[in-house]
């Protein structure tokens, strides 16, 4: 799955077009993956997100609901997901806030406090 996964994040950084296929597995899906509106780079943020969300809590984001419930609530909601628990750092919370509100780009998260190790 590992190698699937960044093969997939390899081609969409070199690539400049919106894709419009829907792929994936769902907890880690962007809302516009689901809605089938377009995705890129910032669909690949939004699933590092998604990722960091699990390496904190054992579990990805919405893993209580199923696959589809949870594709769903992600394609409504609009992306509208559950924050780290208040257990974790403020920067390790704010990392996880901006990849869902502001998609900042991957060298903006390089620069995080989260991923610099300051808080």
């Amino acid at each position: 799955y590992l190698g699937t996964c960044l093969e997939d994040n390899i081609l969409s950084i070199f690539m400049d077009e919106l894709l419009r296929s829907v792929h994936g597995t769902p907890y880690w899906m962007a809302p516009e993956v689901i809605t089938e509106s377009g995705y890129g780079r910032k669909s690949d943020i939004w699933s590092v997100g998604c990722t960091v969300f699990e390496m904190a809590t054992g579990k990805p984001p919405l893993a209580s609901m199923g696959r589809v419930a949870a594709m769903f609530y992600i394609g409504a909601h609009r992306g509208l997901m559950p924050a780290l628990p208040c257990r974790f750092s403020g920067a390790a919370v704010e990392f996880v806030h901006a990849y869902q509100h502001e998609r900042p780009s991957a060298l903006q998260l390089l620069d995080h406090p989260f991923v610099k190790g300051r808080e």
